[in-house]
């Protein structure tokens, strides 16, 4: 892709591009929301006829059964987390939310800075 010198050029070609990704981010959502109607519907039948794959004139599909972890009684993870430190247990991220009302109270929380995101926002979109 050669982009151009000419600012406004570059402007109205973001614009376009941008646009059609949120066409086909639309297109795929509604696409994503089909197939998981599908795949709940396919399961169940499985599930009800006691079967583990089902061929069709496309391909076949296997369904396979695994464990997860759910939570249920998140003060004892953190007890847990606490008393055994293991924080492996835990996704290692901040809830930018709640920090930054913090902040706006005047709470300082060590260990977190801000950092300047640049963003871009459209608007009088012409189509």
């Amino acid at each position: 892709m050669t982009i151009s010198s000419h600012l406004p050029d570059v402007v109205d070609s973001y614009i376009a591009i941008r646009s059609h990704r949120l066409l086909a981010d639309k297109a795929a959502a509604e696409l994503k929301e089909q197939e998981e109607e599908l795949k709940d519907t396919i399961i169940a039948k499985l599930r009800e006829g006691n079967m583990t794959a089902l061929g069709a004139s496309n391909g076949l599909v296997k369904m396979s059964v695994t464990s997860e972890p759910v939570a249920t009684d998140w003060p004892q993870i953190w007890e847990h987390v606490r008393t055994t430190g293991d924080f492996s247990l835990l996704h290692k991220r901040i809830t930018t939310t709640a920090i930054k009302e913090q902040w706006a109270d005047g709470v300082v929380i060590p260990g977190v800075i801000a950092q300047d995101v640049y963003r871009l926002t459209v608007s009088g979109v012409k189509k």
